[in-house]
């Protein structure tokens, strides 16, 4: 109970320090929430030449980093809204014009997709598997329409606070901790023999185990969840946004799924819950083969860093080691990779997005973890 109400305290702080990095007091968000409500909608040249203006005015002074203009112009509504539009008029010039053609990103943009299928049409490859991925995406891009600028600054912050590598180390580690004694404690405390010996069999008990971790896991995500979104709202009090589409968040931008911001929300959090509880087996298997409970904290976040180590690597590492990285922890449990973008694998000839494969890969892993506790405690079975 003292350690949930120590994380409680850490993500209430955690909630409210990143709010408030993102503007001022509530003056301030008034005022800024007022001057975007008369900017929402389609794109508009006027205000996008306005924001260019002040947009350099302001990297001139502050540089170009997001973050450190932000924190720089808090009290500043106006100037707060120009940069943000400026963001957002870049977005619609990729939505139109798209990654440059040498980029190794998946081709994005109408007129680069446009161009990609014309090449193809002009070479005879109509029914190439290529030609139809590009329509596919292209039709998709369609679909979805000309991104539009909504005020969504504090749904940006809940999809940091709960999207980004971060939240890895807030979340994971303390897990590491909470969850490591689940087997390992018995073996370092002598206890193994009495617990072997037990009249209630050792398949019970494993799985008495098992539903604890589930319990514990689901218990300190949901406080995560909760304490954030709480306390990363009450000073504002304004859910101002919460039913735009999702490609008004800079990191959702292309996002193929048709959700409004309160639906994305609504996955993260599901999806957060998910993944938390596949770590949380994982730290159970390595518990289930250590001796020591300090040994198996050390392993799991050797497991954690090793994988968030490998996903800040380079392009040229990153495209090496493709699928490990995609499918690594540190990708696969945050919601703006699974969701943020259109990624596509071709298995057994069928195209699969990522948010599929990221389900099927964590049920496995998180199903080979479960066999390997219950065969290696039954191998250590008193008969």
């Amino acid at each position: 109970m003292f350690l949930l109400l120590c994380l409680l305290a850490l993500y209430s702080v955690v909630g409210l320090t990143s709010t408030m990095f993102l503007i001022g007091g509530n003056d301030s968000y008034r005022a800024y929430e007022e001057s975007a409500a008369a900017w929402e909608g389609p794109f508009d040249s006027e205000r996008a030449a306005q924001a260019e203006k002040i947009y350099q005015e302001i990297s001139a002074r502050y540089g170009t980093d997001a973050r450190m203009i932000a924190r720089s112009v808090k009290d500043q509504p106006e100037i707060i809204l120009a940069v943000n539009y400026h963001a957002y008029a870049e977005r619609v010039e990729e939505y139109w014009n798209g990654t440059p053609p040498e980029s190794a990103e998946e081709p994005y943009g109408i007129a680069l997709l446009q161009a990609k299928l014309a090449k193809l049409e002009s070479q005879g490859e109509q029914d190439t598997a290529a030609c139809r991925e590009l329509s596919a995406s292209l039709q998709r891009l369609e679909e979805l329409g000309e991104p539009q600028f909504a005020n969504t600054l504090l749904w940006e912050n809940l999809c940091g606070n709960w999207g980004e590598h971060m939240m890895q180390f807030l979340l994971f580690v303390p897990l590491a901790f909470v969850i490591a004694p689940v087997f390992a404690v018995e073996r370092s405390s002598g206890m193994d023999s009495l617990i072997l010996s037990s009249p209630n069999g050792r398949g019970k008990i494993v799985t008495a185990k098992l539903l604890s971790v589930l319990v514990t896991s689901i218990v300190v995500v949901v406080l995560y969840l909760a304490a954030t979104f709480m306390f990363g709202f009450l000073p504002h009090g304004s859910f101002q946004g919460w039913d735009a589409a999702i490609q008004s968040i800079p990191t959702y931008a292309r996002s193929p799924f048709r959700w409004k911001v309160w639906q994305l929300a609504a996955v993260g959090a599901v999806w957060l819950i998910f993944t938390g509880v596949v770590y949380s087996l994982i730290i159970c298997f390595i518990s289930s083969r250590m001796k020591s409970q300090m040994g198996t904290v050390g392993v799991s976040l050797a497991v954690l860093f090793v994988n968030v180590g490998l996903a800040a690597m380079g392009d040229t590492v990153t495209e090496r080691l493709g699928v490990l990285v995609d499918f690594g922890l540190a990708n696969v449990t945050l919601a703006k990779e699974v969701f943020g973008g259109y990624k596509v694998f071709h298995v057994f000839g069928m195209n699969v997005s990522y948010s599929v494969m990221a389900v099927l890969v964590l049920a496995a892993i998180a199903a080979a973890a479960v066999f390997g506790i219950y065969r290696g405690q039954k191998s250590r079975t008193i008969a």
